[in-house]
């Protein structure tokens, strides 16, 4: 074989890969990162464990953030709620303009979990978001953040939310 068309097929297989994203293990949890979102953080913390991905398109940067925490003992599905709840108080401390939608019940990989998006401004720019909270194996609460600036939900948050409804069970 030639040493161009090894070329050819080593650039095949790179761009077949980006094409593709992979399957990415955080905690309990397994999620494909939408394409053009890259990693930013990872902070681990005693019993938590916090990721995050930004996507930059036209002036905003969707952000993608998962954080796991070891609850310790047991917990019901139904503490998701009592966890999104908290996790929207934060999130209205740091806004101002905060408006938050009712609470929806979905189901995450089988589980059962609840979402809410949310809208406010930091330093005078619009922002919005939605956020996720499931427990996981009666032990773990994941909480899911996807967030871009303006008031709509765009392609990146969108992309986001697509990713954390098709999540799996590692």
């Amino acid at each position: 074989m030639s040493l161009r068309r090894l070329g050819e097929i080593l650039a095949l297989f790179v761009l077949t890969g980006a094409a593709h994203a992979a399957p990415v293990t955080v905690g309990p949890i397994v999620i494909t990162v939408p394409q053009g979102f890259v990693a930013a953080q990872t902070q681990k913390q005693k019993k938590a464990l916090i990721t995050a991905w930004t996507k930059s398109l036209q002036g905003s940067k969707t952000l993608l953030q998962i954080s796991v925490i070891d609850l310790v003992r047991p917990a019901a599905p139904e503490a998701a709620e009592k966890f999104l709840r908290q996790a929207l108080d934060e999130i209205a401390r740091r806004r101002s303009n905060y408006a938050a939608s009712p609470v929806a019940h979905l189901a995450l990989a089988g589980v059962p979990a609840v979402r809410a998006s949310w809208n406010g401004s930091i330093g005078g720019y619009a922002v919005m978001g939605v956020v996720y909270s499931v427990i996981v194996k009666e032990r773990y609460l994941v909480k899911f953040l996807a967030q871009d600036l303006g008031n709509t939900p765009t392609d990146g948050v969108f992309e986001a939310m697509q990713a954390i409804e098709s999540i799996g069970m590692s």
